[in-house]
């Protein structure tokens, strides 16, 4: 009858499958379990309680969704999306608005009284059908501004402007000064809704909205928010968070969003309580070729125009849509109010009377205007200007440039001192060259006709054949997959990924050249659903549901460029609709059936990417439930966090270098909905939306500082800490009603053997604490694998045996909650001595380490060990020893 005392040094081999209990001859099966349920493998080989959800606020707002918003100063967010809406938690609340007596006259633009128009030359601000249109021209601005009142009781008090933009840019800026900008520091603001806190210290602040470009800007709203929780209106449905569309990726205080069904967002942070939501918008590309069919005619070259087409075209679906024409001549026509100023060029090459232009010069004004001209300065643009003519009055002629062969640059200009008063109408017409301009739709009339804004200036309203269209509208589709890498934002809609020019992630200026050009390729995808993720490792990473696709270069130190793309399937697992997350060189991913989860990494050769089964050793691991959320912790172990549509959460501790792979299941007295983690200083923290008692709330996952015993232990969920002067009465309204854990200086004053049921929202204590925490009791289970220790000939499987005793190496612990036996349902007291003496009840152990303590006498084939923890009390194990004993 062999014995043994087998050791076990570590216990962060996580849970394993029946399937897989019997694989002895894997090196990681001994420090595994067939059960890991609310306790975590730690990488350097501990295991330990699973940290108690902290109650941060409510988020009862139907489906959720929580996104990540690192951020290096000393706040959290969590950006907390809902049907058509998004708030944000800063730090343990929502973001919210207190009530002030500041208004803004007509900030609903009923009417245009209490603003000023301070437009200048032939820009306006005015008030029209319930909206401010600030209407620019060339070089002139429209201006429109308001001193507004702040009453002394409103002072030193924090505001916030919400401002609704319908069509932008608009420059928006408030100072306590008139011109100044310290209240609201100066900021340029798209088509969306933003909501910028500042406080006044002053008697009157003035606002000032600015429309600097030569077209229509509208504004439907500027109004002091209401009292309340900050509210940005957002385009997604509680049925597309629910079908998880969004894909997001945060760049500085920028959270590009893609979702595959809606224009792109960018979610802005401008300060801890100043966010807004906006449209990407982009005003150079990407483009594809028209057929040539139809022809496109502007009523006019700049501002805002009609685009007519030769026959039906235009649909309600192209608002937003690009179109850049291609024009022979060049017309140019700039009215200058004020100086200095410059117009915009004509190019001239050629020889003879190709060279010639027409130019003229009208209007009622006092002031001097010139004729410049200059050369190529060898990258098609010009270099320094001259003056070639000065006008003091009205002219009109023709001019022939002399230099043959030569390319020149002619425009009309006003230097400082030059403008004394009135409207220089100028006028450049050359029959020569070509030039394109961009214009967007902002309308649509019929499907001849189409309003659009121009954004870089047109040169001819003669109809041309000969134009190009951007790739993403609601007439074309939307990226569904967003990410950065390599200095681009890339974004893909379908099988083509768009590269932006590097370090510009708005711009995708295809006359840019070289390596730094944007990039529009495809992946060779063959799934009709396209890209579902990006993720940037060393390599470009896409994800489709047929396979997962490696963008390389020629090698790993060269970048992607647009001649430099070739992508390759890395692996054909597939994937689900939902993001991967990155670590490292490493991605995880969800494969195409929901229940299945992946590794892609670099191969061992380190030439390319592969993927690897994570659930290879517990295929089932998930119960058949689909994963509908995930994220990355790293600190300070790395993890990654599954939510399951069955309401549960997975754990997977993850550092492949220290060989371990280690899951456990995380459940909780509630349903988990959506998940997020923000980095910390000490600690990431891991935020989930939990439903509980019928009512959905953003809990925080505890240190695992806070969980060790002493003053604030934090082993409870929903829990809520108290510290303070010495009291016996504490508000925990979230758990009223229910039965609940009470841990009160140091000790556990109510246990799961003595619950407390909150009456009223409250708990009262026999003696006052003033470190406190109260949450609902749950508790942490392990269970060995097929044990197949003392043998004396070959294996211990399928013989007899027993483990008589057991030894733990226990640290942070306070054995009161901790229970041990065969099964579950022989558990009993681990011990309540040590030493032959004794424990205090409440005792916390920074380490135990005693003698063997007796656990069963019972023979069996498959005997195992089973380990519960109860909460509120603190657990750690670093390694166990097992007295076993074998039949045979």
């Amino acid at each position: 009858m062999p014995t043994v005392n087998a050791p076990v040094y570590s216990l962060n081999g996580g849970e394993v499958g029946d399937e897989a209990l019997a694989r002895l001859d894997l090196e990681g099966q001994q420090f595994a379990g067939s059960l890991y349920e609310n306790a975590l493998p730690r990488v350097i080989g501990s295991m330990t309680f699973r940290p108690g959800l902290e109650h941060i606020t409510n988020i009862d707002f139907g489906q959720v969704q929580l996104l990540e918003h690192s951020y290096s100063g000393g706040s959290t967010f969590v950006p907390v999306l809902s049907n058509e809406a998004l708030r944000v938690v800063k730090g343990d609340a929502l973001i919210s608005r207190v009530s002030v007596a500041t208004t803004v006259t007509n900030g609903d633009f009923a009417a245009f009284t209490g603003w000023t128009n301070a437009s200048t030359g032939t820009a306006s601000a005015s008030v029209s059908g319930g909206d401010l249109q600030l209407a620019g021209a060339t070089q002139s601005r429209a201006w429109a501004k308001q001193t507004i009142s702040v009453a002394l009781a409103d002072r030193d008090v924090e505001h916030a402007l919400r401002l609704e933009v319908t069509r932008g840019p608009i420059k928006v800026r408030l100072g306590s000064t008139a011109g100044s900008d310290d209240l609201i520091l100066e900021a340029i603001l798209d088509d969306g809704v933003h909501s910028i806190a500042f406080t006044p210290t002053t008697a009157s602040i003035f606002l000032e909205l600015i429309n600097e470009q030569p077209r229509l800007a509208i504004m439907s709203s500027c109004q002091i928010e209401a009292a309340g929780i900050m509210v940005l209106t957002t385009p997604w449905t509680s049925d597309d968070l629910e079908d998880n569309i969004l894909r997001y990726k945060q760049n500085k205080d920028v959270l590009y969003i893609a979702s595959g069904v809606y224009q792109q967002r960018e979610i802005q942070r401008r300060g801890d309580a100043s966010w807004g939501i906006q449209r990407y918008k982009v005003s150079d590309g990407p483009f594809v070729t028209s057929d040539g069919l139809v022809s496109l005619q502007p009523s006019a070259l700049v501002g805002n125009i009609t685009l007519t087409s030769n026959r039906d075209f235009f649909a309600s679906t192209m608002i937003g849509k690009l179109f850049r024409l291609f024009q022979s001549g060049q017309t140019i026509d700039e009215t200058f109010t004020s100086a200095p100023a410059n117009g915009a060029f004509i190019r001239v090459a050629g020889v003879g009377v190709a060279r010639r232009f027409n130019y003229s010069v009208s209007g009622t004004f006092s002031g001097t205007v010139r004729l410049q001209v200059s050369v190529d300065d060898g990258s098609g643009n010009p270099s320094a200007w001259t003056t070639l003519l000065s006008f003091a009055a009205a002219a009109a002629t023709t001019y022939t440039d002399p230099d043959n062969n030569v390319v020149k640059f002619f425009r009309f200009a006003l230097g400082s001192g030059d403008y004394t008063s009135g409207s220089i109408v100028t006028n450049l017409t050359y029959s020569g060259g070509s030039q394109s301009g961009i214009v967007r739709v902002t309308g649509y009339t019929s499907k001849t006709v189409a309003s659009a804004e121009v954004l870089t200036r047109l040169y001819s309203t003669v109809a041309t054949f000969e134009w190009d269209s951007s790739t993403w509208s609601d007439h074309d589709g939307w990226p569904a997959a967003v990410e950065t890498f390599g200095g681009r934002l890339y974004w893909a809609n379908v099988d083509l990924i768009h590269g932006s020019v590097p370090d510009a992630f708005r711009s995708f200026d295809d006359e840019v050249e070289g390596a730094s050009a944007p990039i529009a390729r495809s992946v060779n995808s063959s799934s009709a659903r396209g890209v579902l993720w990006l993720l940037g490792l060393q390599r470009l990473i896409a994800g489709t549901d047929m396979s997962e696709i490696s963008v390389k270069a020629s090698s790993f130190d060269e970048p992607l460029t647009a001649d430099s793309w070739f992508p390759v399937d890395a692996s054909t697992r597939g994937c689900a609709s939902i993001r991967a997350v990155k670590a490292d060189k490493d991605g995880v991913f969800v494969q195409a059936s929901g229940t299945g989860v992946f590794r892609i990494s670099p191969d061992a050769q380190g030439v390319d990417y592969t993927s690897t089964d994570l659930l290879a050793m517990h295929e089932d691991l998930f119960d058949g439930s689909q994963v509908v959320d995930m994220a990355v912790q790293r600190r300070p172990d790395t993890v990654v966090w599954f939510v399951l549509a069955n309401g549960e959460a997975r754990a997977l501790t993850y550092e492949p270098a220290e060989k371990v792979i280690a899951w456990s299941r995380v459940l909780t007295d509630g349903e988990f909905k959506s998940v997020s983690t923000s980095r910390g200083s000490n600690q990431d923290s891991v935020y989930f939306a939990v439903v509980r008692n019928g009512t959905q709330r953003l809990e925080r996952l505890a240190n695992l500082n806070d969980c060790k015993g002493g003053a604030i232990n934090c082993v409870a969920d929903g829990f809520t800490r108290f510290t303070g002067s010495p009291t016996t009465t504490f508000s925990v309204p979230q758990l009223d009603g229910l039965d609940v854990v009470v841990w009160a200086d140091g000790a556990a004053v109510h246990d799961q053997d003595d619950l407390y049921t909150v009456a009223s929202g409250q708990v009262v204590l026999e003696t006052a604490a003033s470190n406190v925490v109260i949450g609902l009791p749950y508790n942490a289970r392990w269970r060995s694998t097929k044990l197949a220790y003392g043998a004396a000939g070959g294996t211990a499987l399928f013989q007899r045996k027993k483990v008589s005793k057991l030894g733990l190496y226990l640290l942070d612990t306070v054995l009161d909650g901790l229970r041990v036996g065969k099964d579950f349902d022989t558990l009993r007291r681990f011990t309540t001595t040590k030493a032959g003496k004794p424990i205090v009840p409440g005792q916390l152990f920074q380490n135990f380490d005693a003698d063997l303590m007796s656990i069963s006498s019972d023979w069996d084939t498959d005997s195992r060990i089973c380990i519960e923890q109860r909460a509120p009390y603190p657990f750690t194990a670093a390694a166990l020893v097992l007295d076993t004993r074998t039949s045979g």
